[in-house]
């Protein structure tokens, strides 16, 4: 019998608190409301009803943390769990080490008591955090292989509902309908030293050189920002420096600003610094209305959760474009950066960079943002045909009955070259010279994949 009744106190200490708060809660409503009788609610939730008494009569408080203590506020943890949730709502889901950096921080920041080494929390404190936070969960992220070659029309048009509908929640849905509050940022790479291409010189010298004026793979980050009615905030160049030289900053135009991390690549603080001081105070001295929205790729260095809190602050709405499609949705990528590298390339030797800039065109501004419909806010305006799935698409239609996810039945001789050439990329080029020479000699040996052949040759009779 001793044996017996050790057995049963270890089992029910084993199972103490093994109940959220979510369901006391729940289960404390449903008594109260006299849906269930103490002993029922007891068992759906798995409650001890001494507990659940003793709650009901007020012996004990209503609401009861499971587990230890935290070594956060209540308040602090709060904001971590909405910013954890508005990055995920947002397209930028956190991984347990940012949400760590974060604590870190914030921790180092206003200095307590704590048993983390350096500040920073371990995965004890993280799996009671999540405890503690049941609307967080863990997912696994789909893995996929040649990312661009899954961005889908379907999901690119999911995309602007989402922001359609997550704007109107937040009571703010006419920010879409002015130009001057729409916004896109994004880094770029421009060599300090770039090659310059053919030039003139004796025939009979094979190769050509030209003394580099610095180093000749150096290369800078510059942080663009763009508006879709063409404006131009400041930008940002950053430099692989501990401090930046005096000589260097005198050098700058009055409105740029200067950032520095260790790698001269964009980080967090980069950024934020950027935000911070620069495009706001920018927003603020033009008279923008507010909200503003900025759309942004999904790089780490926009997830920092002093970010979050000082854009929610300053009504500033970072929103992520979809995954691996910044080539078809980013007005930078689509109609900005191209022009701005050839320009560069052409003023960078006169040593006045600051030209290449100012030579963008606002048409080209403005026509990025209406090709990627980001203004006017018009998913049919995105370019479907830089999918791979929409290439696919035409060369094997389905039945899908969706009307907007329809191939138009009119093909243009384009779109079969640019299926073909995607064709041709992924059999490779030893394969491909093979097609043409079968083409040339019908007598020649068939490849080992004669269907492959065929289909190529039907593909390339179409333009």
């Amino acid at each position: 019998m001793i044996v017996k009744f050790i057995i049963m106190v270890s089992f029910r200490m084993a199972n103490k608190f093994k109940y959220s708060e979510e369901q006391m809660r729940w289960a404390l409503e449903d008594v109260t409301s006299k849906l269930l009788s103490l002993n029922k609610a007891s068992v759906k939730y798995n409650i001890p009803k001494s507990t659940l008494s003793m709650k009901l009569s007020g012996k004990t408080p209503l609401i009861r943390k499971m587990g230890p203590c935290s070594f956060l506020s209540d308040e602090v943890e709060n904001r971590i769990k909405a910013w954890i949730l508005n990055n995920a709502t947002l397209g930028f889901p956190l991984k347990e080490e940012d949400v760590k950096d974060s604590v870190q921080k914030v921790i180092k920041n206003f200095p307590r008591t704590t048993p983390f080494k350096d500040f920073r929390p371990g995965e004890k404190w993280m799996k009671l955090f999540l405890k503690r936070n049941s609307e967080i969960t863990k997912r696994n992220t789909e893995v996929i292989s040649k990312a661009r070659a899954a961005v889908t029309e379907e999901k690119i048009r999911d995309w602007f509902q989402e922001l359609d509908n997550f704007l109107i929640n937040e009571g703010c849905r006419d920010v879409l309908d002015d130009p001057s509050r729409i916004f896109n940022c994004d880094e770029t790479g421009l060599q300090t030293c770039p090659k310059s291409g053919r030039v003139l010189g004796p025939r009979h010298i094979k190769d050509f050189y030209e003394i580099a004026q610095g180093h000749e793979k150096e290369c800078i980050t510059v942080l663009c920002t763009y508006s879709a009615d063409g404006t131009v905030p400041p930008l940002m160049v950053v430099y692989p420096y501990k401090r930046i030289p005096t000589s260097l900053m005198t050098t700058f135009p009055n409105n740029w600003m200067i950032g520095r991390s260790d790698s001269g690549w964009m980080v967090s603080g980069t950024f934020f610094e950027f935000i911070s001081n620069g495009f706001f105070t920018w927003l603020v001295n033009n008279k923008v209305k507010f909200p503003v929205i900025l759309f942004v790729d999904g790089h780490k260095s926009h997830l920092s959760l002093e970010l979050a809190d000082f854009c929610a602050q300053n009504q500033i709405i970072i929103y992520c474009l979809p995954p691996n499609s910044t080539y078809i949705m980013q007005p930078c990528d689509v109609a900005i950066f191209k022009p701005l590298k050839a320009s560069w390339k052409n003023v960078v030797a006169k040593n006045k960079r600051s030209e290449a800039f100012d030579s963008v065109q606002t048409s080209s501004i403005v026509n990025g943002f209406r090709k990627c419909g980001l203004y006017p806010f018009n998913p049919n305006a995105v370019d479907f045909s830089k999918c791979i799935s929409y290439r696919r698409n035409i060369l094997f239609p389905t039945t899908n009955n969706d009307s907007s996810l329809q191939i138009p039945v009119k093909t243009s001789s384009e779109e079969y070259k640019a299926a073909l050439k995607v064709f041709e990329s992924y059999i490779g080029r030893a394969n491909t010279e093979i097609f043409e020479k079968k083409l040339q000699d019908p007598l020649l040996e068939a490849e080992k994949s004669p269907s492959l052949f065929d289909f190529w040759v039907k593909t390339k009779k179409k333009y």
